[in-house]
């Protein structure tokens, strides 16, 4: 039985890592509840496992490494599947006031179309590219939470990139992201 005060601490948990892994669950599913349901799912399993962790400064990749099986055991049993738009987040962006909306505009709809082709990857792939590039993990790091060596991580995060490039040029938007690639 857990007692108050590693209810507290974890709660300090929840409350520190709640939005990183809700948004790590975003990017995959495009779906805002099914994020937060699987974000819940984690940090439930982290609960139950936290005595499991060894080295405590760790933790943010032990978390993630939770939530990333929780990724995939959703896939599994959701494998044909569409991902639906999250209606409440384009209607938020419809209502947003800036000073320059034809920026705002045109990094949104590049941003957008990023996050297309990221989704198009299968997804061994999707998952190294929002490892790195959404959640800024180190290809350390990374690497340790696949149980992998950093030279076969680097190694598919090169197919990664180049498969994202090819989907890119297959849509045709090579010129218009030049200056990203």
């Amino acid at each position: 039985m857990a007692t108050s005060a590693n209810q507290k601490d974890f709660e300090q948990i929840v409350l520190t890592y709640q939005r990183d892994i809700v948004n790590f669950h975003y990017r995959f599913t495009g779906n805002r509840f099914e994020a937060e349901d699987l974000a819940q799912e984690t940090f439930i399993k982290a609960y139950k496992k936290i005595h499991t962790l060894k080295e405590p400064e760790k933790l943010k990749s032990w978390l993630f490494h939770i939530a990333r099986n929780s990724a995939v055991d959703f896939f599994r049993k959701n494998r044909n599947r569409a991902i639906p738009v999250d209606h409440d987040v384009l209607a938020s962006l419809a209502s947003m006031d800036a000073p320059n909306y034809e920026k705002l505009v045109e990094e949104t709809n590049m941003s957008k179309e990023i996050k297309n082709c990221v989704n198009l990857l299968e997804a061994d792939e999707k998952l190294l590219i929002n490892l790195l590039y959404y959640h800024d993990f180190s290809y350390k790091q990374i690497a340790k939470m696949l149980n992998i060596n950093q030279n076969t991580l680097k190694s598919r995060l090169r197919r990664a990139r180049m498969s994202l490039l090819d989907i890119i040029r297959n849509k045709g938007l090579a010129e218009e992201f030049a200056s990203l690639i």
